[in-house]
């Protein structure tokens, strides 16, 4: 039998370990293009609600204030009365509770358009629903006015309203009346439309070279005349007035008070001799009582009659 050996061990034999199995999950279903689409909306939404929500606080606190009773208005101060209704169904409504209401009416370029009569016109008033009204019959309403040629509305939210003016620019006065009527003195524009409710007088101080027209047709043959007299200053600048004859042809009533009777025909020819003669004979200041040009290629100037001598005291003798 042999020995063992004390000191010697003899290996113990252990089974092998098994490698861990991993663990299994189980696949998830990829979301659909919906899916993210409603996913994005949520997160996008959710700080669009918080403003949402502190500008809802905002304006209810501010309609609180607003409706607390106020001291009545001292007697100075004019209290407008706005129509009833005022436009506060549906969208207007809505707007005017999250104060969208008109503090502010900007009106520019009306310079001899009466302020009140426009405000009347424009029929804002501050307090107003700024969504309660159309942009398109405020601006109809102010081109009503006879001073007005065009008018701009604009809706500058909150509470904005910018209504921009073109003036009808004054071209001559036209005078009517006669016959026994009384005189009535008129602006009209360069297209013949009259001015309304505008002072010819303080136009014609302010505008000094304004002609004075007459005739029922003037206003819309004006234009005519005046392009042909700006062609000829020198005739334009000894013209006072201007006479329509028989809706045919036009007198010039000079400063020094002569007449000159135009042709019905070749008008411009006319004008062009007339400044002819000026500057040749200064004839338009010489004191002549008309220069007639009716006639082509012929000139009559007729001087004023000579005065009459001063009648001689009667010396007859009574006899007793």
């Amino acid at each position: 039998m042999s020995r063992v050996d004390a000191g010697t061990r003899t290996p113990v034999s252990r089974p092998a370990t098994r490698p861990r199995a991993k663990k299994v999950t189980a696949p998830q279903d990829r979301l659909t293009q919906r899916k993210l689409f409603f996913r994005r909306v949520r997160r996008s939404v959710k700080p669009g609600l918080w403003v949402l929500g502190i500008i809802c606080v905002l304006v209810v606190g501010s309609e609180m204030i607003r409706s607390l009773p106020t001291a009545a208005p001292a007697p100075q101060q004019q209290v407008v009365q706005r129509p009833a209704g005022g436009g506060m169904g549906g969208l207007a409504g809505l707007g005017a509770a999250l104060g969208l209401r008109i503090n502010n009416i900007e009106i520019l370029g009306a310079k001899e358009t009466d302020s009140g009569d426009l405000l009347q016109a424009i029929g804002v008033h501050d307090g107003d629903p700024s969504l309660g009204f159309s942009l398109t019959q405020v601006q109809q309403r102010a081109e009503q006015l006879g001073a007005v040629q065009t008018a701009t509305v604009e809706r500058v939210l909150p509470g904005t309203l910018i209504v921009t003016v073109t003036e009808r620019a004054a071209y001559a006065i036209w005078q009517t009346g006669g016959n026994g009527t009384p005189a009535k003195f008129e602006l009209i524009d360069k297209a013949g439309n009259v001015i309304a409710n505008q002072d010819a007088a303080a136009a014609k101080r302010r505008e000094p070279w304004l002609m004075l027209i007459t005739g029922a047709d003037a206003p819309q043959n004006a234009q005519t005349l005046m392009t042909e007299l700006q062609g000829a200053p020198t005739v334009l600048s000894h013209v006072a007035a201007a006479e329509r004859v028989d809706e045919l042809r036009w007198n010039l009533i000079l400063k020094n008070q002569t007449v000159v009777k135009l042709p019905e025909l070749g008008e411009p020819d006319a004008i062009a001799e007339l400044a002819n003669l000026q500057t040749s004979m200064q004839l338009l200041d010489r004191p002549v009582e008309v220069i007639d040009l009716r006639l082509p290629g012929r000139l009559v100037v007729r001087p004023y009659p000579p005065a009459a001598p001063p009648s001689k005291p009667d010396h007859k003798e009574e006899h007793t």
